[in-house]
């Protein structure tokens, strides 16, 4: 049964006006998510070249020429798009110069009249647009969202599908290439055309609620003030990163610091100057540890660091790094550069096992031991010092040892 080319086009004009209509809903509701002002303008100028190309048909000025500029500014759009959603800025020469630069053409009477020469041309530009699109999506991919993976072959595909029709000029039927018109050739290509644009648009939405559903899980889980990971952050990857620790048999340790004196800060230069205070240490330590390493906010002065992969030694090696650039750093508090210092304890699984809430009592109390030694020290928890129970009890003063 052959491909009804007229109705696939016009199937394919509504899907594309109505989904254009919906993005620009969403653009207006969300104006922080610009890129579906982008992607609407791409659909509404696709569904304008669609319905140019019904009323004239494929050979006239006014659908070769203006219909095909529009088409080459839609998918231009739709490259702006893809770097809004990556969160870059758009880049004007493409919208504004290669539909022109398209229009000036065709006004060459040789060049209209020239299919292959069209094709040739049209599809130089159009392919690059749509890979330039998937580039911008795989530039974005430690950014993981489930969906950027299945957009990013899309985009591929579409692109490929529009290169593709350079090697075919001379040996496939308009709109693969360049020879005389048959039906089902030109509703196979509208039907794919339709596919990709049906897929994209539901891949589109799909990754703009993963990112909001990560940013509401990010900000859930981030302390406002420092931007470290919070407790309950810290509950959550601390016990999946232990039991993933634990089927490694791998080192682990846990790293606590509690900034000396901190109350001070506060009583001298206001609670904004402590929080001075504890952005430069949050800034200082992020500096100090592996990007694989996390830093979460307990609470008040009170930080820990999950450091993967990492024995006594090292983590000490580590927590002697953050102290000693600590001691040494003049940060600005309300206009006048003070110094502070931090103490640090260590709780290894190669001492304690993977148990989350045994590695914080041992290293909190190795904190408090550390807190009577003097402040501004190291200390790593060992094993026969005192039993969990009280090393329980002794912990839950640290808190008054600032």
């Amino acid at each position: 049964m052959p491909i009804d080319s007229f109705t696939v086009l016009l199937f394919g004009l509504f899907i594309k006006l109505v989904l254009g209509v919906l993005f620009l809903v969403f653009w207006l509701q969300t104006r922080s998510a610009p890129w579906f002002g982008w992607w609407s303008a791409s659909l509404l100028l696709g569904s304008f070249t669609s319905a140019l190309y019904m009323w004239r048909g494929p050979d006239s000025l006014l659908s070769v020429g203006v219909g095909n500029a529009m088409l080459l500014a839609s998918f231009a759009c739709c490259w702006q798009g893809a770097r809004s959603f990556d969160r870059r800025p758009p880049l004007w020469s493409p919208v504004l110069v290669i539909p022109p630069l398209w229009l000036a053409v065709c006004f060459i009477p040789d060049f209209l009249a020239s299919v292959p020469h069209r094709v040739i041309l049209s599809s130089s530009m159009i392919a690059p647009l749509l890979a330039m699109a998937a580039f911008e999506f795989w530039r974005g991919r430690a950014e993981q969202l489930p969906s950027r993976w299945p957009v990013i072959v899309i985009f591929g595909l579409f692109a490929l599908l529009f290169a593709a029709r350079i090697p075919l000029v001379g040996v496939a039927p308009f709109p693969f290439g360049a020879l005389p018109i048959q039906p089902g050739w030109l509703g196979a290509f509208n039907l794919a055309m339709f596919a990709h644009t049906m897929l994209l648009s539901v891949l589109l939405v799909s990754l703009s609620k993963e990112r909001l559903e990560l940013d509401q899980r990010t900000k859930a889980q981030t302390d406002p003030l420092t931007g470290a990971l919070n407790r309950r952050a810290f509950m959550s990857r601390g016990a999946r990163l232990l039991q993933r620790h634990a089927k490694e048999r791998a080192p682990l340790c846990l790293l606590f610091l509690d900034l000396d004196h901190f109350k001070s800060f506060n009583d001298r230069f206001g609670h904004s100057g402590g929080d001075d205070v504890l952005t430069s240490f949050v800034d200082l330590v992020n500096a100090c540890i592996r990007p694989t390493d996390f830093l979460f906010r307990i609470g008040g002065e009170e930080f820990c660091c999950l450091l993967p992969h990492t024995t006594a030694e090292q983590a000490h090696r580590v927590a002697e790094r953050i102290r000693h650039q600590f001691e040494i750093t003049m940060i600005e508090v309300a206009g006048t550069a003070v110094k502070a210092t931090t103490s640090l304890g260590i709780a290894s699984t190669d001492t304690f096992g993977y148990d989350l809430d045994r590695l914080m009592r041992r290293a909190d109390l190795a904190v408090y031991a550390a807190k009577r030694a003097g402040r501004n020290c190291v200390m790593v928890a060992t094993e026969g010092e005192v039993d969990d129970a009280a090393a329980a009890r002794l912990s839950r003063g640290v808190g008054t040892a600032a």
